[in-house]
């Protein structure tokens, strides 16, 4: 749509439709500043993406305090990714299982993404937690050390065969109802996972085990089976060990 197109256009609108048009132009005049944390990435080396999602967010946030949600996210996600036509899932297709989006970039591999976001209290500088992985309904019904081991460790081969990374929007805020005043995007690679197929039998020994995730010498994630709620929790994943493509924030 051409600008002429666009004032003709706004010319028949409704009194009420023009303050509303007018709000969201106010919160694009003012976009969240864009601070490029690793320069050169997969999408921080497109400009017009970074631009794009700020944008997404400013519109976003000219209706609501509320942070971006999951499913808000995963639609300027793939939004950001159409505009610059990479080639991505059609909306409503079926994707590889735990796999919430596949992206073709104009430059580099095939990215199949698992897609978090949070805007927990508190959210740590250091490193992030992913409440839930995926499920693991078996955990109930494993009752030796060597079940456990056995299940978890075919769970993470299935899962790093379909995924090659979790992206994750991270939403810091003041107190509930106050607008996000930064907005974090992070890639954790699967890769983290490559260890819990060489832990030891006497890691699974309780009910909810434990399982470090090392690379090198450092432990970086801890996977936790929840035996309560039937599900994989990633606690304390390092941002050393991750990619920080980004950061928007409001001052």
């Amino acid at each position: 749509m051409t600008l002429a197109e666009l004032k003709a256009r706004l010319d028949t609108f409704s009194p009420v439709k023009v303050e509303f048009v007018a709000r969201v132009m106010d919160s694009l005049a003012n976009p969240p500043s864009a601070k490029i944390r690793e320069p050169g990435t997969w999408l921080t080396g497109s400009e017009e993406w970074i631009e794009y999602f700020g944008l997404a967010l400013s519109v976003h946030h000219s209706a609501t305090t509320e942070p971006l949600g999951l499913t808000a996210f995963e639609t300027v996600f793939r939004n950001a990714c159409d505009h610059l036509g990479w080639r991505i899932d059609s909306p409503g297709s079926q994707t590889r299982r735990f796999v919430d989006l596949t992206v073709q970039p104009s430059v580099g591999p095939e990215r199949r993404l698992s897609l978090k976001s949070t805007a927990a209290r508190n959210l740590s500088r250091t490193s992030l937690h992913i409440s839930k992985l995926t499920e693991a309904a078996w955990i109930q019904d494993a009752r030796t050390a060597r079940d456990r081991r056995n299940r978890t460790q075919d769970l993470f081969r299935q899962y790093q065969s379909g995924v090659s990374q979790i992206v994750m929007l991270r939403a810091f805020r003041g107190a509930p109802g106050e607008v996000p005043s930064l907005y974090q995007f992070v890639e954790v690679p699967a890769s983290i996972f490559d260890s819990v197929q060489t832990a030891p039998l006497d890691v699974f020994v309780r009910d909810a085990p434990l399982i470090e995730c090392r690379v090198g010498d450092g432990t970086v994630a801890v996977v936790a089976i929840d035996r309560s709620d039937a599900k994989i929790t990633v606690r304390r994943v390092q941002l050393s060990a991750c990619t920080v493509h980004a950061e928007w924030s409001r001052t």
